[in-house]
């Protein structure tokens, strides 16, 4: 199982296929490997676009390369980020481990052209399509072995990022956690 990778084709088949292609700027990597198949298995997707809406996907942790990335949106995004994950043992001395994922979806707004009603109703439609997303989750849930392992319940909160091209909209954060997750 790989955390980061299930988790990134998973969630490529939200949005628009061109912006989940943008993640891959070069032919290949000489850096590391897989990156070929992974760019192959992306690809291939027969299902895809699921939520057209979403015309990008950003993935990464480079703040610098996030917030440019971002910039040059012109539309609603998902942007998939992740945390730490704690590692404990339990009575019996299993390692029990704790990976945080943040899925948001939000918009770049140009604060100068944007009044508080056009907040609010950015705010409900950029909910309304994260609920969307959350039931084909919990349709998933049954079949698909990277969504078993998610935490439902979740949470939903409401995701404001002035560093990020003043992005509006909503993070549903989950945990997948489990014996031998690492």
């Amino acid at each position: 199982m790989s955390l980061l990778r299930d988790a990134f084709v998973y969630y490529a088949k939200f949005p628009l296929k061109d912006g989940v292609l943008r993640n891959f700027n070069k032919t290949t990597s000489t850096i590391v490997s897989g990156y070929d198949m992974l760019k192959a298995e992306i690809t291939a997707l027969t299902t895809h676009s699921l939520v057209p809406e979403i015309v990008d996907y950003v993935v990464g942790i480079d703040e610098k390369t996030v917030k440019a990335r971002i910039s040059a949106i012109k539309g609603i995004y998902m942007f998939l980020d992740y945390g730490a994950i704690p590692v404990s043992r339990d009575e019996i001395n299993r390692e029990y481990a704790e990976f945080l994922l943040a899925l948001n979806i939000a918009r770049p707004l140009n604060p100068d052209k944007t009044d508080y009603a056009e907040e609010i109703l950015l705010g409900d439609e950029m909910l309304a399509i994260m609920l969307q997303v959350r039931d084909i989750m919990k349709a998933d849930q049954r079949e698909n072995p990277f969504v078993k392992q998610l935490d439902f319940p979740h949470e939903i909160t409401p995701f404001f990022a002035s560093e990020l091209s003043n992005s509006v909209g909503w993070t549903m954060i989950f945990k997948t956690k489990g014996l031998g997750l690492l």
